[in-house]
């Protein structure tokens, strides 16, 4: 907790003690009839006893909120602390009374009554004023405590999701190199080396949050060689826009749009899949045409993981779909 945080408690709760002893010792006044003229006089004498009594019950709450066996539950907990509230308040108005009145004073008749009265109502309202700023602490930590899990547990799911694409991957890059090899030596060795650089990228890329569009759009570059050998004239992926932008974007975002244009449409040379990368200012847009294929299992994770994704950073994944183009545009981080 920064220093500024720890302040402002600390302030608000010494405004309350002023405020508190102001009004109880009003109370007081009008019980006892004391005359108007002793009224801030008798404000700062009793100002200090105030304020020790405030942190004491300070210190209470406090402890009774960390140690005490039934924390968790919050009836028993302030039950409890009101208890104790009530004993301390009226052994302390007793103990202080007989002290100022008694001895140092020489009062004759102490108006013990009132002044206890007056001092458990003003520690019970204080008890529950702590309590619930306790509580109003607790439910913030918890708050930032869930963000952070939901988080993590977003990373997670994209992770997997990643981990799950390059197996499927790497089974069919290698399925169309055993072929390459016999057919055409020569691709066989430039598939190699694309195939290569995709897990370099995709190893070197593992723990990023995010990457430089240029070095997204070079692996896009590695990986479109490997579909177009796979695909033939069956697909066709243009990248348009200034690739070199400084922007940044969440790493394989982009071949997973275009992944996810592949599982679902149909591809093939007589109703090739086109697929157009827009690189503008605000966004790059992955524009498909729309030709959707038959059993094709519409779980939709890949695209909703990304938007989630997205999310994190207060960022916004557009989707738009028309009766012949599937458009989904990724903002920049």
């Amino acid at each position: 907790m920064s220093m500024e945080d720890r302040k402002s408690p600390l302030i608000i709760f010494t405004v309350i003690i002023v405020v508190m002893s102001f009004l109880f010792q009003w109370i007081y006044n009008v019980m006892t009839d004391y005359k108007e003229g002793d009224f801030l006089i008798q404000l700062l004498v009793d100002l200090p006893f105030v304020i020790i009594m405030a942190f004491v019950s300070f210190s209470m709450v406090h402890t009774t909120n960390k140690y005490f066996k039934y924390k968790d539950n919050i009836y028993i907990r302030v039950a409890f602390e009101l208890f104790l509230a009530v004993i301390f308040a009226s052994v302390y108005s007793l103990s202080v009374n007989y002290l100022l009145g008694v001895v140092i004073i020489g009062e004759k008749n102490p108006t013990y009554l009132e002044s206890a009265i007056v001092l458990v109502m003003g520690n019970v309202f204080m008890v529950m004023l702590l309590e619930l700023f306790f509580y109003n602490r607790r439910q913030l930590k918890s708050e930032k405590l869930i963000a952070v899990i939901e988080k993590e547990k977003i990373e997670y799911l994209y992770s997997t999701l990643k981990a799950q694409v390059h197996p499927h991957f790497l089974f069919n890059s290698l399925n169309v190199l055993s072929s390459l090899i016999y057919e055409d030596p020569q691709r066989a060795n430039i598939y190699t080396k694309k195939l290569s650089n995709i897990y370099r990228y995709f190893l070197s890329t593992n723990t990023q949050k995010s990457v430089m569009v240029k070095d997204e759009i070079s692996f896009l570059e590695s990986y479109i060689y490997l579909l177009l050998i796979r695909f033939e004239n069956a697909l066709r992926i243009n990248i348009n826009g200034d690739t070199d932008i400084p922007k940044q974007v969440i790493p394989v975002s982009i071949q997973l749009l275009i992944e996810n244009a592949i599982k679902h449409n149909v591809v093939s040379a007589g109703n090739p899949l086109i697929v157009d990368v827009n690189i503008t200012a605000e966004y790059i847009e992955v524009v498909n045409n729309l030709q959707p294929r038959l059993n094709v299992e519409e779980s939709g994770h890949g695209l909703n993981n990304l938007q989630t994704q997205y999310a994190l950073y207060d960022k916004t994944v557009e989707v738009v779909k028309t009766n012949d183009r599937f458009i989904v545009r990724v903002p920049y981080l």
